[in-house]
């Protein structure tokens, strides 16, 4: 049986609180703060049934194991197909792949809780959230973006943010598109509505409920040498891994230190090709992708957690959901301008484990120095929520890179 921790305590109470309010409510909470456990006691607390929606079977599979320490598992029903189980209960914990297109089955429930909640994207009607949350709202006699009482949406999520687009018109031929990082309760269509609890990672480590990270800049690159790819959405990642080819060897060193240094090491690449390369240049390692079968997938993800894989080179795959606490060395090979990506890969290492004092991060890619170290990243209540850089303004709607549009 579990105690929740004091800002958990004080996390659940603002749910209970705002549990009869209209509109869509966020929580923040830092990976490793336990999202699973306030899921587990807010369900038990409201003591009705409660559809608790998640992106993936891993992160399913670790809030079954929570809600199961407070509740008899034949209250609790698993409706997820890589799960191959189709159960109601009074709690009911489902894969959104499964179920977006059946929202008549659940609209007895009355409240929705939505793990990983910033994967909602109000702005795509199309995305397997949005026809859910649609489908729901129709069946209560709501909206997409209100839906009506009784029905009561909650998001967790350790980034309440995306990478969104902002456009200034100069001429009539002439529209300058500026990709900006916005907070989700503050996008246009107000879907969620609140933020109504928020703890930052620094805060955490200095309470000693994460340990803190151990960053090495061992950059190939800066960010301002690497053009931006065709949609403009990202770095280019073919030049990039181009442009690095010549510094293999240096590549292999920092990863060989790697392994000297930590039991556990885990590669962030930035092209399929770029992991499958190195994979087979470093002894004892494995390779995950999005490419790599789910059986295959599973047997490495395991393997790695048993020691019998030093390292493992990954393309994408191992970051939301991935919880491991004895990584203790990560490699960042795949260089990001969006703060969410950077946040969960780095995120990775920052739970505890027995003998774990830090987790080392060996930058390749200039991303700690562009973007700061993650625990310098922070939300704070000012008038509005601001997303706080290292510099300590905020990077909300603020350009992180231009270009142009040309209408013709």
């Amino acid at each position: 049986m579990y105690k929740l921790r004091p800002y958990q305590e004080e996390c659940v109470k603002k749910l209970m609180w705002s549990k009869d309010l209209p509109g869509a409510d966020v929580v923040c909470l830092p990976t490793g703060a336990g999202k699973s456990l306030i899921i587990a006691e807010l369900a038990h607390r409201i003591d009705a049934p409660i559809l608790i929606l998640q992106p993936s079977r891993e992160i399913l599979e670790q809030n079954v194991d929570k809600m199961l320490e407070l509740v008899d598992k034949s209250e609790v029903g698993i409706f997820s197909a890589s799960m191959g189980k189709k159960e109601i209960s009074t709690y009911t914990f489902a894969t959104i792949g499964s179920i977006y297109k059946k929202p008549e089955l659940f609209s007895h429930f009355e409240y929705i809780i939505i793990d990983e909640c910033h994967l909602v994207n109000p702005k795509d009607p199309g995305s397997m959230f949005m026809q859910f949350i649609e489908g729901s709202a129709k069946l209560s006699g709501g909206s997409q973006t209100m839906p009506k009482t009784p029905v009561k949406i909650v998001g967790l999520t350790a980034t309440p943010y995306r990478l969104d687009k902002r456009y200034e018109r100069r001429s009539e031929w002439c529209i300058i598109t500026h990709t900006v990082t916005k907070l989700i309760n503050r996008t246009k269509g107000r879907f969620w509505h609140r933020l109504i609890f928020n703890i930052n990672v620094g805060d955490l480590m200095e309470q000693g409920y994460l340990v803190p990270l151990k960053y090495i800049d061992m950059s190939i690159l800066s960010h301002e040498e690497i053009p931006l790819n065709k949609s403009k959405s990202d770095f280019n990642l073919e030049f990039y891994e181009e442009k690095i080819a010549g510094d293999l060897e240096r590549i292999l060193e920092t990863i060989f230190f790697a392994e000297e240094m930590g039991k556990h090491v885990l590669v962030f690449c930035a092209s399929v090709n770029q992991a499958e390369h190195l994979q087979s240049l470093v002894p004892g390692s494995g390779v995950v992708t999005a490419q790599t079968p789910k059986k295959d997938r599973e047997k490495l993800i395991q393997g790695f957690r048993l020691g019998r894989y030093h390292t493992v080179f990954n393309v994408g795959v191992l970051t939301t959901g991935f919880d491991f606490p004895e990584l203790d060395c990560i490699v960042l090979l795949r260089p990001t301008k969006s703060i969410g990506l950077y946040y969960q890969m780095l995120g990775r290492g920052v739970r505890i484990s027995e003998g774990k004092e830090y987790c080392r991060v060996f930058d390749l890619t200039g991303t700690v120095v562009k973007l700061g170290k993650i625990e310098s990243i922070r939300l704070e209540k000012q008038e509005k929520w601001e997303l706080l850089s290292k510099e300590n303004t905020s990077w909300h709607n603020v350009p992180l890179y231009s270009f142009m549009l040309d209408p013709r």
